[in-house]
């Protein structure tokens, strides 16, 4: 991730207005590269005054500012984010448009650059372990009732169970087992209902037919081709390795 922060000089002191400042600090996950000139403020140099605290020229936001801005910014090309204080509405937008990301700083978080950048990549690096795994809900065509150590069944439509795993990312968090209640027939069109009514996010099969697999890939449901694990766990173990493979048709194979 490369961050630019407006600032004055080497000294890496922040520049509070985006357009008006000298340089940008560019840093490289938090490594400093060195500055850039502001093309923005060398090509204004004549009509602001580029010390603190001096006259701001307030500018209309337009369709024509905003294009004006976007050239002088043609060095910040592989920018991913800009820390800055305050910025006007035709290089805030400039900036998006191509791609930055316009992230709001306050004096507390730092009167150097470095200081702005660390403390920014430390909250960003917070944010990231506060989340959330994301949940996955798989269901396995199983013989039997015995949970995450249940064999597979080699049909998905005639297997007795169908065992649920709750996945949050790697971690198995739930297990839930219901009975088959069409596995007697075992037709592959009630199959692809039953299953669809547990809400799944993935079906895992040891084997499948054209037309299921048509089934589920219009019911928009993953399926994921597993002809070797004999049990619900050894197959998860695949499965959270990203060792399976996604099937869109028939694998051709017993089912």
């Amino acid at each position: 991730m490369r961050i630019a922060v407006p600032v004055y000089d080497e000294g890496l002191e922040v520049f509070t207005r985006v357009g008006q400042a000298p340089y940008f600090a560019i840093f490289n996950q938090g490594a400093y590269e060195g500055l850039r000139e502001n093309l923005h403020a060398v090509r204004h140099k004549d009509h602001h005054d580029h010390h603190e605290g001096g006259h701001h020229h307030v500018e209309a936001h337009t369709k024509e500012g905003v294009e004006g801005h976007k050239k002088d910014l043609s060095n910040l090309h592989d920018i991913d984010v800009i820390l800055v204080r305050a910025v006007g509405p035709n290089m805030k937008e400039a900036l998006e448009t191509i791609g930055i990301q316009v992230v709001k700083v306050r004096k507390k978080d730092g009167e150097k650059a470095d200081e702005l950048v660390n403390n920014y990549l430390s909250r960003c690096s917070e944010e990231s372990s506060d989340e959330k795994p994301a949940t996955l809900r798989v269901v396995y065509p199983t013989d039997e009732n015995m949970g995450y150590l249940s064999k597979r069944g080699a049909h998905f439509g005639k297997a007795k169970f169908y065992t649920i795993v709750t996945l949050e990312g790697s971690k198995i968090v739930d297990v839930e087992v219901v009975e088959n209640s069409g596995h007697a027939g075992g037709a592959c069109g009630t199959a692809v209902s039953n299953i669809m009514a547990l809400h799944p996010d993935a079906l895992v099969v040891s084997g499948i037919g054209a037309s299921p697999a048509q089934g589920f890939a219009k019911a928009g449901l993953d399926v994921y081709y597993d002809p070797d694990s004999p049990t619900v766990e050894k197959s998860i173990e695949k499965l959270v390795a990203h060792a399976l493979k996604k099937v869109t048709g028939g694998t051709c194979s017993a089912h």
